[in-house]
């Protein structure tokens, strides 16, 4: 019998689904391919190329293939391509060969292990001896029916042959060497007729025989599979290699996944124990004070009460001691209610967290912060100053804030009283930021990128800085003497921002559009009249950044503030036309109110409220600094020219001290009120 080499076994295979070919078309470099994974293969391969296209590259050697009828549809190109007859033969073969032949009509039957002792060639079907007189020899005459019973083997023995045209159903013994072609008698005939170069199949391999192309091609055949073979090894070891590498990171990812668990664990433990901690120490505090009042409040009732029986009862003796004690009571009383005072406030302990928030340290649990926003006192009965109180003004420290780094003379635009002794100038000319203490000993000082303007109190260890050219909000870091940037904060447009404050986590600045002006100012006042009249518009701001117009005003706002005790937003207007507002109040539900008009003061400049929601009020244009009453019913001056103010511009307010800043020059001025 026929045996099937071992190298036809890679020849019945499909390259492209790697299994045995059906229907094998044959590519003109001689490359069989299923049918229909050709056809896949051209549709994909041609997909999103122009319709024009008129050939495509064989899947394995790339060489190009052309369809006979390049205007048919490409999903039929792989039915023009001839069927390898050949390869169709030694599937059969194969097929045959792989177990004992069985009686077909004995199948049909039902019994299915019946050998068979012929085979009929033309019909490719097994026949016992019954079944070949009953159903093969009435109607197949003339087959070439084997015997197989006489071969050594239960496999009829059959030579593939010489392979047939699928055309023409004859054998192919012709070679055309023009087109490297096998074809019958009557390919020949039909289509290379006018070749120079056709010969019989057994010419052509005796010619390649005699020559060296075989060998050659045979050589070259054996290099190249060399080739791929050492491709192949590469590519296997670098998907180990990916599979390993895979295998690592996924581990890492496992192991970071692990020691991030760890120290979120360690963070939320500091954290909530810090909290834990801070909420007694707050705690603590109130409860101390609660029974101190709680104490004083008993004794002054019991002493109410005996002095009342006493006195009553004609008891002199004890009526004039608790006469005595009661006065001490209520001295004690009076004391205490001015002591409470000086810190009263609400206790608000937060959890905060920085808005999108990317990076992984310490910070990433935020921050635990205690707010302390002060609060109106409860029921006095006199005993605390009034709001408008006529404690008096005096200077107490005047200093200069030029450094040897500076190029230029100050300009002092904006101006923040650190509760710690510390205060903080904006230098517009020298563009920079310069620590203070109270006495006027210098500290550090930070570059700023762009015209420094209007500064805000954010907590103990932060303040914020309004920004031009470009315009942002700069945040900045106030420990251990130094000013460090903390982060910078864009507005759309590069809009100019000029006045600002900061509440309950969020900015709230005066923008501004520069007229298109190359030439630089020289001084605050050339600045604020290089811009437009076309007004101010107001903006809440978040720390990423995120913007909201709060409200437009017609005049030029250079200062904001705001009311520590309902947020209020208060913003001055630097303006001299008569009956124009100078100072407004925004409320949260974004009403305007006018406060204070062109009067007793024009181009209003810097802005402060202290605690109790007092305003205090610059006067560039009148050269006096105002005082008014949180209400706005009471307005007084504090100080005119004549206590040596001339175009005040910046002023902060720290308990009884203010801090003053002047236009264009190189100190600043510090008063106190008793």
């Amino acid at each position: 019998m026929a045996e099937v080499p071992e190298l036809d076994l890679h020849l019945l295979e499909c390259p492209i689904c790697l299994e045995r070919l059906r229907h094998p078309k044959t590519l003109p470099c001689l490359h069989s391919l299923c049918q229909d994974c050709l056809g896949t293969y051209i549709t994909k391969e041609l997909s999103g190329k122009m319709a024009s296209a008129t050939s495509f590259p064989c899947p394995i050697c790339r060489g190009m293939a052309t369809p006979v009828n390049q205007a048919d549809t490409k999903e039929n190109w792989a039915k023009q391509f001839p069927t390898n007859g050949m390869i169709q033969e030694l599937i059969k073969l194969k097929e045959q060969s792989s177990g004992p032949l069985y009686c077909t009509p004995c199948q049909t039957k039902g019994n299915l292990s019946n050998p068979a002792k012929f085979w009929c060639k033309k019909i490719e079907s097994g026949f016992c001896e019954t079944c070949k007189v009953d159903h093969h020899d009435i109607v197949h005459i003339g087959c070439d029916i084997l015997d197989i019973t006489r071969h050594d083997s239960n496999r009829p023995k059959q030579n593939p042959g010489v392979p047939h045209c699928d055309q023409h159903d004859e054998n192919m013994v012709w070679y055309c060497e023009d087109h490297k072609l096998l074809g019958c008698n009557i390919c020949v005939l039909k289509d290379h007729r006018r070749c120079e170069a056709v010969t019989t199949a057994t010419e052509y391999i005796l010619k390649l025989k005699a020559g060296s192309q075989l060998t050659d091609m045979q050589a070259q055949l054996k290099k190249e599979a060399e080739v791929m073979n050492s491709l192949v090894k590469d590519f296997d070891e670098q998907l180990r290699v990916m599979v390993k590498n895979q295998e690592i990171a996924l581990q890492s990812i496992t192991d970071l996944r692990h020691r991030v668990s760890k120290r979120l664990d360690e963070l939320q433990k500091d954290y909530t124990d810090n909290l834990i901690t801070l909420f007694k120490d707050e705690k603590g505090k109130l409860d101390d004070s609660l029974r101190q009042c709680e104490r004083l409040k008993n004794s002054m009732l019991n002493t109410l009460k005996s002095s009342i029986k006493a006195t009553n009862g004609n008891d002199t003796t004890e009526t004039i001691v608790l006469y005595q004690r009661g006065l001490a009571e209520v001295e004690s009383c009076k004391a205490l209610v001015m002591d409470l005072n000086e810190s009263f406030a609400s206790v608000n302990i937060q959890h905060q967290t920085e808005p999108g928030l990317a990076t992984f340290g310490n910070d990433v649990i935020g921050d635990i912060v205690i707010k302390k926003p002060p609060r109106r006192f409860p029921e006095s009965f006199g005993y605390l100053p009034s709001q408008m109180s006529e404690r008096r003004v005096r200077e107490v420290q005047q200093f200069d804030i030029k450094t040897t780094s500076d190029e230029d003379d100050c300009d002092a635009a904006g101006v923040v009283y650190l509760p710690y002794n510390q205060i903080i100038i904006s230098d517009l000319k020298n563009e920079k930021l310069k620590l203070f203490t109270d006495k006027g000993q210098y500290l550090d000082e930070l570059t700023i990128k762009g015209t420094p303007w209007d500064m805000c109190f954010v907590d103990d260890k932060t303040v914020a800085v309004a920004v031009s050219n470009p315009g942002g909000v700069h945040v900045v870091k106030v420990e251990n003497a130094k000013l460090s940037l903390f982060s910078e904060i864009c507005l759309a447009d590069d809009k100019g921002c000029q006045g600002i404050t900061h509440i309950s986590g969020r900015f709230v600045v005066s923008t501004y559009t520069e007229e298109a002006d190359t030439e630089e100012a020289d001084t605050v006042e050339a600045e604020v009249d290089s811009v437009t009249e076309d007004g101010t518009e107001l903006y809440s701001v978040t720390q990423d950044g995120n913007a909201n117009l709060l409200h437009q005003y017609s005049g030029k706002c250079y200062f904001v503030s705001h009311d520590p005790i309902n947020e209020d937003i208060l913003v001055s207007c630097h303006t001299y036309t008569e009956d124009e507002p100078v100072l407004y109040r925004l409320s949260a539900d974004k009403h305007s109110k006018n406060m204070m008009k062109v009067g007793l003061v024009s181009n209003a400049a810097g802005l402060s409220v202290d605690r109790e929601g007092n305003v205090y009020l610059c006067g560039y244009g009148t050269s006096n600094i105002v005082q008014m009453s949180r209400d706005g019913k009471h307005v007084r001056e504090l100080l005119t020219s004549s206590d040596g103010i001339n175009r005040p511009f910046a002023i902060a307010v720290c308990g009884d001290m203010f801090v003053l800043t002047k236009e264009d020059t190189n100190y600043v001025r510090l008063f106190q009120l008793y």
